[in-house]
């Protein structure tokens, strides 16, 4: 069994051997997971099998995120203001708040959301802790009675364009 790391995050264990200890510890090391269990049962899916140039049988992802990088950056502008445009209440759950840009840091000082902080998870927040996810939005539906909003609809646009109705009835 054998793992080819790789400096980059971006990259890290883009080659993996067929071994699940193996996959765990290129999932929890590249950082999209820090819960081993959840590794185990989420990252198979992530990867396919395929021939090197060797002829060995190897796993890599399945999905190369640097053939996409390009589009990265526009992914994210006018994120922030489509979640700050939405009239309902709203929380944002993170790891830390080294990522919020200055259009949220300032919403969240003047109280436009509630900001919900899980230290020690990673990009995967709901397979990194699922219970501290499921109390954080307990607490937030029974604080913001979020289900008296039943009757209210509200069509916002995507960053991408789109029309979305949001409606809980």
């Amino acid at each position: 069994m054998w793992c080819t790391p790789d400096r980059s995050r971006l990259k890290a264990w883009r080659r993996l051997s067929s071994g699940s200890k193996c996959w765990v510890r290129g999932s929890v090391t590249s950082g999209n997971v820090k819960n081993a269990e959840s590794a185990r049962v989420s990252t198979p899916a992530t990867l396919v099998e395929k021939v090197d140039k060797k002829g060995q049988k190897v796993f890599v992802w399945r999905t190369d995120l640097l053939k996409t990088k390009d589009h990265w950056e526009d992914w994210f502008k006018g994120l922030s203001k489509a979640f700050l445009s939405v009239l309902l209440p709203k929380q944002l759950v993170m790891a830390g708040t080294e990522r919020t840009d200055k259009e949220l840091t300032i919403a969240l000082m003047q109280g436009k959301f509630k900001l919900e902080l899980l230290p020690e998870v990673g990009h995967a927040i709901q397979e990194d802790n699922p219970k501290a996810l499921a109390e954080s939005l307990r607490k937030f539906v029974t604080t913001f009675r979020i289900h008296e909003l039943a009757d209210h609809k509200e069509v916002i646009t995507s960053v991408s364009g789109k029309k979305i109705l949001i409606a809980t009835s």
